[in-house]
């Protein structure tokens, strides 16, 4: 093969095995990136850059913040991506000389730093460090670029290195936090071990790089950053995994991965010529070495189904597609769904006016999510169902509990302006407004709803918010959901009466899914006469008929015009019942779901014990 022909294909592989995993991560986890974008924001104001800088590591997260903001756009953030991850290659490439076949090494940095995209899953919602997504890359990238610098110093002036070094050392740490210390000990390597290089390039730089990692963060603590604890000076800008004080420390591997990454051509520089592998040998040492980080990816990599339905569903409803959210809950699945999915199914239901005749129409589950600790749904999308239910005074707390937890985000500022306009807090509403209108791609949505600061009439033009204002009747109160989202909006909500056909309904709804019979009846009496000329929908009628029949002295059903498919559905249900009568309960639910799954007698008999977070 010609040898400059080689040489091509060895310094471009790299590059396409780069692009294909953007492309592949794009493709895969779109969605995924959007809504990371949307948990987090970026402003373009100095305010927002000296709010972030009074922590180590400030510029690191401001810049990883405007770096998720791309996420807007998930092709344009696979190019950022792939600009980003092929600087970090050639740099490799590069500093560390690496010849032939052994340029196959650069690939396992940038396989690290997916790794750290990839196995994000539910710490979206808990993770605290501004722009975590992208603060591995964007740090080890600035780390590379400034060993760079200091390479170039180092081959023709020694001491203006170690002044480089010096320098680096001091502002880095500000700058980039405990990332800092990447570029320190990679500016501390020598790239050649010459007995005749000792003390200047060699000692002299390790000496004061070590001095410089130990001290730095000392000075600084006393000085600038006295409101970090101590104990996490020398893990400044790192994630922190880590709930109610439970460590969770497997997601640090893709980190130890990184450290790996740029040890592996570190290790390189000491190689002796005539003993490294060459030609095929090396290909087959640097090709097993990146097919093993791409498995270890695959591992770690976060694929659950319901995780991504979850995602995939909350854009939808932002978009008011009502029934794309139930494709997205039709869609065949190898497991159970979860709470979150029942509950965004049962809105866009709702929504839809169709609750009352296929609420039982699709599978009812409490899988658990696929997280080590407790996942909890007013963590995942309880703000959101408040504000759809018309409870918006949760709406509002969850917000700024959660801003104040785990950081401020562009989809709470967002519920914050809508909860605002509802309650007529014109004044609440601009100042989240003018927040909004200062990030980059989230201005026309704040100036599309600034207008209903002035025009409150436009609350009754818009399709969503009119919506809600008809459930608000009532739902002015603050009190504990002990963090119990759908307990609490079943009960408070059940237990609840109003005037409006569209609040009836609501209530109806959650006292037939209470299984409470006395709340059953009471919204019952003020639902029917409203809405029987429109007639009964078939759960509901069910759901009476049931009821009916298991307490006759309390209510009498006989006159009430039920259809015969409901009469004839539960004498078929009984009467099955009485033939499986030996059967254990799950037993039975395999037995009754294909015949009566979609009825109400099922979820009042067979399903039960389901676990709401």
């Amino acid at each position: 093969m010609n040898l400059r022909y080689k040489n091509s294909i060895q310094g471009l592989l790299p590059l396409l095995a780069i692009a294909l995993m953007c492309g592949f991560l794009v493709s895969r986890e779109g969605d995924v990136l959007f809504r990371a974008q949307e948990l987090s924001l970026f402003l373009t104001t100095p305010q927002y850059f000296r709010e972030l800088c009074i922590y180590p590591g400030g510029a690191l997260s401001w810049l990883a913040c405007l770096a998720t903001t791309v996420f807007y756009s998930p092709w344009l953030a696979g190019v950022m991506l792939f600009v980003l991850w092929a600087f970090c290659a050639v740099m490799l490439v590069w500093l560390f000389d690496l010849k032939g076949w052994w340029r196959l090494l650069s690939l396992l940095l940038p396989v690290a730093l997916l790794a750290c995209l990839t196995e994000t899953g539910y710490w979206l919602y808990y993770q605290k460090l501004p722009g975590h997504m992208m603060v591995p890359t964007l740090a080890v990238a600035l780390a590379l670029a400034c060993c760079g610098i200091g390479l170039r110093l180092r081959k023709r002036w020694p001491l203006l290195a170690v002044a480089f070094l010096v320098l680096w050392g001091c502002i880095g740490y500000p700058l980039l936090g405990a990332w800092s210390f990447l570029g320190t000990a990679l500016m501390m390597w020598p790239l050649k071990w010459e007995r005749k290089q000792w003390p200047v390039r060699i000692a002299l730089p390790i000496a004061i790089g070590l001095a410089l990692i130990i001290i730095v963060p000392q000075v600084a603590y006393e000085h600038f950053y006295c409101q970090t604890a101590r104990s996490q000076l020398y893990l400044a800008a790192m994630p922190t995994f880590a709930i109610s004080e439970q460590d969770f420390p497997q997601y640090r591997l893709p980190y130890y991965a990184i450290l790996l990454a740029l040890a592996l051509p570190m290790a390189y520089t000491l190689k002796p010529e005539k003993l490294l592998p060459k030609g095929w040998q090396a290909l087959m040492v640097s090709g097993l070495l990146v097919l093993a980080a791409l498995y270890r990816l695959s591992r770690v990599w976060y694929t659950d189904e319901n995780f991504h339905r979850e995602i995939r569903q909350s854009l939808a409803i932002e978009e008011q597609d009502w029934e794309r959210v139930l494709r997205i809950a039709r869609e065949p699945s190898s497991t159970m769904p979860t709470r979150v999915m029942v509950l965004n199914r049962n809105l866009a239901l709702f929504k839809l006016g169709r609750a009352g005749s296929e609420v039982f129409h699709y599978r009812e589950g409490d899988t658990r999510p696929n997280a080590p600790w407790l996942v909890r749904i007013s963590q995942v999308n309880g703000k959101m169902l408040y504000y759809q239910y018309g409870l918006e005074n949760f709406c509002y707390r969850w917000c700024i509990e959660q801003g104040i937890e785990t950081g401020w985000n562009v989809d709470g500022l967002r519920l914050l302006v809508k909860t605002a306009l509802l309650n007529r807090e014109d004044a609440v509403a601009r100042k989240y407004i003018e927040l909004l209108k200062k990030t980059l791609f989230h201005r026309r949505w704040a100036t599309h709803y600034e207008a209903f600061l002035d025009h409150p009439e436009r609350i009754a033009e818009d399709p969503e918010m009119e919506a809600i204002t008809h459930l608000m009747e009532g739902n002015d109160r603050l009190d504990s959901d002990h963090m119990q989202v759908e307990l609490y909006l079943i009960n408070s909500l059940a237990t609840s009466s109003g005037t409006d056909p569209l609040r009836q309904e609501l209530n109806l709804l959650c006292a037939m899914l209470s299984r409470d019979i006395p709340l059953f009846w009471a919204r019952f009496f003020e639902y029917a006469p409203t809405h029987a000329s429109q007639g009964i929908p078939r759960h509901y009628q069910e759901a009476a008929y049931l009821y009916g029949q298991l307490e006759r002295q309390t209510v009498d059903t006989s006159h009430m015009p039920f259809d015969e498919e409901v009469r004839r559905s539960y004498a078929d249900f009984m009467r099955f019942n009485d033939q499986c009568g030996a059967m254990t309960m799950e037993q039975k639910k395999r037995a009754f779901y294909p015949l009566f799954g979609k009825t109400f007698y099922y979820y009042y008999f067979l399903v039960r014990g389901l676990k709401t977070l």
